[in-house]
């Protein structure tokens, strides 16, 4: 490379100042040689983009709050919670926060505990949402009269997992699930 009026340049190559008469490179060769150093820059790992370092809210059986819990305040009924892909917002792109629906069934008025398997009409649904940190999920209890955003945080103090909600009431997680709280599977007849 020279400019007008020019009889040589200096290249910076390498860290050193090299005179261009030393540097007896077509065009071609220069690009090859460029390419060949990027590669083994990004084989090294420089020069390439850097991996995100926020975590991510996990999705299915990988995020800790899907499952089923006990809640203290209506003791053997359903709670259910299965977090899933983030939704689609208005503008055609999917949300950072994996979508959260939340299912339950609360005890007949005047009873202090549910007693048998619920009917599949008195099975509440919810939606909420798991932060990107994975730790907190905000679920919409406004449908039954409660807050939009409740927010509860994953907590295993004490060696209990659950979710630990604003008003100090604590979901602990049941390990293998509560199939009795279920509603009975209903099939298609051919009635």
């Amino acid at each position: 490379l020279t400019f007008p009026g020019m009889k040589a340049a200096i290249f910076l190559v390498a860290g050193a100042l090299v005179p261009s008469y030393a540097l007896q490179l077509s065009r071609r060769d220069a690009f090859a040689s460029l390419f060949s150093s990027s590669v083994t820059l990004a084989a090294l790992g420089g020069g390439g983009p850097l991996p995100a370092s926020a975590a991510s809210a996990r999705t299915g059986l990988a995020s800790v709050f899907t499952g089923e819990y006990d809640d203290p305040s209506h003791p053997n009924c359903l709670r259910s919670i299965k977090v899933v892909g983030a939704s689609m917002g208005p503008d055609g792109r999917r949300r950072r926060e994996p979508a959260a629906y939340v299912k339950g069934v609360d005890n007949m008025q005047g009873t202090k505990a549910c007693t048998d398997a619920p009917e599949l009409a008195s099975v509440w649904k919810l939606e909420g949402k798991v932060a990107e940190s994975g730790d907190k999920i905000y679920i919409d209890f406004s449908p039954k009269g409660g807050p939009k955003d409740l927010v509860g945080t994953w907590d295993t103090f004490g060696g209990v997992p659950g979710i630990v909600f604003a008003d100090g009431n604590k979901w602990t997680k049941v390990a293998n699930g509560t199939p009795e709280r279920r509603p009975p599977a209903v099939t298609l007849s051919t009635d």
